[in-house]
């Protein structure tokens, strides 16, 4: 018999000869924290041709790779999620809209608060706007704030930039009581130049002005102090975007340096003149139609009762609206619709000769409601005879480019994740782009439902 030692022996032998032979566990790979976005139809924001079926693959609120089924790796232990038959596009930048002022039926500076102004940041992001500007009407060091949180990833919505305060004559700025006092009066050439110094300290996007005496109730900029406040903005960098009606002045402006537009002129139609200076001096322009096209309305108009608009409103918000369009003066709605097709035409006019249109939907006026207004400039534009990719583009990566955002408004490897799904394309119908079924913003979903029945909540009686 064995010893104990000698049974010992013999059993650390044959464990050794397993060991030799036995074949290496197999190894559970490591999950990953890519997600893979599978089969949908992509429109790239950034002029190249759509991909029919697409995979998209995110990490870290990135786009790493993106191309063709089958032309992409999907890293091992990501997350798959399958859109087949839906369509994504980017989400959209729009540079004008003013925040902090509207809350369910009240319109007031009061209203101007933190809380308030990220309830319209996450209004934005529920109609998938990536990035709002809000142009002129930013009173004080909150919007500071946000902006901070925001870049630190510790605050969501739709992502913030400001031209801080604008710059008008005195009491001659925005048109809306609540917003007027947020501009700066200028009354002397260096008094603008300091004002410019105060909102290039302030990390202001923009310097915005006004040029309009709002039918003569008003004193309009002097060109000597807009050419100043011009000249001051670009020895800092600053691009200067001018709010404008008359086309008198559209021709000076141009002449004295302007970057951009938040209007079109709409005193008369562009002539070829003013057109072909945009074009030479490369002005971008924001059309703006929407707000100008409510004016056409006697009734309330149909757009009221889209899915989308009363997803996000309060019925007390929805019967305001309504009644706003009840019972309008007919000659002031003619009067409206004369002004409207000149403003189509200039449209057409500068769209044929090249000049760089970008989005600016003059939301958060009254009514003119966060997020939304930006797909009825969509329509509007294609309605006037842009196709809808140029529309599209307009409204993504050529309004990202005039930021200086390369990184928004396409979607290509390195570019944040910033994107609508839909379940129909807008290449075929614009107005596709209000069919949204998901919104990321740096890869993150948008709790969409949740918004939505926070904001049609009825009161409890």
């Amino acid at each position: 018999m064995l010893s104990t030692m000698s049974r010992l022996s013999l059993l650390l032998v044959l464990l050794a000869c397993y060991a030799c032979t036995a074949e290496p566990p197999v190894e559970t790979p490591a999950p990953s924290s890519a997600v893979v976005f599978d089969g949908a139809y992509v429109i790239t924001g950034d002029g190249s041709d759509p991909i029919t079926a697409a995979t998209v693959v995110v990490d870290d609120g990135v786009i790493i790779d993106i191309g063709s089924q089958g032309s992409v790796t999907t890293p091992t232990g990501a997350t798959v999620i399958d859109l087949a038959g839906q369509t994504i596009m980017p989400a959209l930048v729009n540079l004008h809209g003013h925040v902090g002022f509207q809350q369910d039926l009240t319109y007031d500076a009061a209203n101007y608060t933190r809380d308030n102004i990220v309830d319209h940041l996450n209004r934005y992001a529920y109609y998938g706007v990536g990035v709002i500007v809000s142009l002129g009407t930013d009173v004080g060091d909150v919007w500071q704030a946000i902006a901070r949180d925001q870049a630190a990833g510790s605050l969501g919505g739709a992502r913030l930039w400001t031209a801080g305060r604008g710059l008008a004559a005195p009491n001659a700025g925005p048109g809306a009581a609540a917003l007027r006092p947020s501009a700066y009066g200028v009354s002397s050439a260096d008094e603008g130049r300091e004002r410019v110094r105060d909102l290039v300290s302030d990390e202001a996007a923009f310097i915005k002005i006004w040029v309009d005496d709002r039918g003569g109730t008003v004193e309009k900029l002097n060109p000597m102090y807009y050419r100043a406040i011009i000249d001051e903005a670009h020895r800092a960098g600053l691009k200067v975007i001018a709010h404008v009606f008359y086309h008198d002045d559209a021709e000076d402006l141009v002449t004295a340096g302007v970057d951009g537009f938040a209007h079109l002129v709409r005193d008369r139609e562009m002539d070829d003149a003013l057109v072909a200076a945009i074009v030479e001096n490369d002005v971008f322009v924001m059309p703006n139609l929407g707000i100008s096209e409510r004016g056409r309305h006697t009734a309330p108009p149909a757009w009221l009762e889209s899915p989308l608009l009363t997803s996000s409103l309060s019925l007390a918000v929805r019967a305001r609206a309504t009644d706003a369009f009840q019972n309008r003066n007919p000659e002031a709605a003619a009067r409206a619709e004369n002004s409207y097709e000149q403003m189509e035409r200039s449209l057409s006019k500068l769209h044929a000769a090249g000049a760089a249109l970008v989005l600016g939907s003059d939301s958060g006026v009254q009514d003119h409601f966060y997020g939304f207004s930006a797909h009825r400039e969509l329509e509007l534009m294609v309605a006037a005879g842009l196709e809808p990719m140029d529309a599209i583009r307009t409204a993504t990566s050529r309004s990202a480019d005039r930021l200086g955002l390369s990184y928004s408004g396409r979607l290509v490897p390195g570019a944040r994740a910033d994107f609508i799904v839909l379940d129909a394309n807008p290449l075929e119908d614009i107005t596709h782009t209000r069919r949204i079924q998901n919104v990321y913003l740096s890869g993150t979903p948008v709790e969409r439902n949740a918004l939505s029945a926070q904001w049609t909540r009825q009161p409890a009686p």
